[in-house]
């Protein structure tokens, strides 16, 4: 009994040991691939921050010219949302559908209690 209960802690401990030992060997390796990209990425800035910096000619003042006024809402066609809202409806049911009247839809909600309801009714 006493010969299993010590080969038993033995293979436990050499496999904790082995375990760690290669993490930290994959840990080496990771830092290691890092720093090599890190410094392949950045080999051509460090050129250029050794390059004297060349300083750009002036430029002339730039002339602000007066921008035109704009409506708040500009104009919109309405006959043109009622065709594109019908072709809509029509290509959904594709049956004879009469639009009798449109108007703007209110909003539902917050959209994160919206985000929430959807998260927490969703079936599992």
């Amino acid at each position: 009994m006493g010969d299993k209960l010590t080969l038993s802690l033995t293979v436990l401990l050499t496999g904790f040991a082995v375990v760690f030992a290669v993490l930290l060997i994959l840990i080496g390796i990771i830092k290691l691939y890092g720093t090599i990209i890190y410094n392949i990425q950045n080999k051509g800035q460090k050129k250029q921050k050794n390059a004297a910096p060349v300083k750009p000619a002036p430029a002339a003042p730039k002339v602000m010219e007066p921008i035109a006024s704009v409506d708040a809402e500009p104009d919109v066609d309405d006959d043109e949302l009622i065709a594109v809202i019908s072709a809509a409806v029509y290509s959904m049911y594709s049956s004879k559908v009469q639009i009798k009247s449109i108007r703007k839809a209110r909003p539902a909600s917050n959209a994160w209690r919206t985000a929430g309801l959807s998260d927490n009714l969703r079936p599992f």
